[in-house]
């Protein structure tokens, strides 16, 4: 589905830390959405190890993220810890993946391109966390950039588990969420 220039549905959960968030809290700011797949699988945690190692150049430029993983809270909170500006919210349920159309496949999750990166995530010493596996196993990252104005500019559904943006990917697609000059 296509959701550029729409208004991004609102998200309204509850953090690991716990604190009650909505997208909408963060009018005026530009957001990053990310749909991951389960708290306990080696190419989410290996990407958003990653993630989260560079998100200091997202917040420099003033973004906020929002998380969500296919998980109960209780199982996401041993694995990551947030850290200002990036917030991370269990949708064990899946309601928010529903609302942004976010694919759950089986031929996806078992791809050729899925299993190169479980093995490089593998190589990197990750390994599946059998006890932290979230409610859906076959769920596929998403990725959306929303403007001040709470429209989404970029999206990008994954092709397969490991399709999912850097912190490089979306400071090349920060010049879309700049505001309009007034004419």
């Amino acid at each position: 589905m296509t959701y550029l220039s729409s208004a991004a549905p609102d998200i309204h959960g509850v953090t690991i830390s716990g604190r009650s968030i909505r997208l909408s809290d963060f009018r005026g700011k530009k957001v990053l959405v990310k749909f991951h797949r389960f708290s306990g699988c080696p190419v989410a945690r290996r990407q958003l190890m990653d993630f989260i190692a560079n998100y200091r150049e997202l917040q420099a430029r003033g973004y906020e993220t929002l998380i969500l993983l296919v998980s109960p809270a209780a199982r996401i909170i041993p694995v990551y810890r947030e850290v200002p500006g990036l917030h991370i919210i269990g949708d064990a349920d899946r309601r928010f993946y529903r609302a942004y159309d976010i694919p759950f496949s089986w031929a996806r999750t078992f791809s050729p391109a899925s299993w190169r990166e479980i093995f490089r995530s593998f190589v990197r010493g990750y390994l599946p966390l059998f006890r932290r596996f979230g409610t859906v196993l076959n769920g596929m990252p998403g990725d959306f950039l929303v403007d001040t104005g709470g429209c989404i500019v970029e999206q990008h559904y994954g092709g397969h588990a490991g399709d999912s943006w850097t912190v490089a990917d979306v400071v090349s697609r920060d010049v879309r969420l700049q505001a309009p000059t007034a004419s």
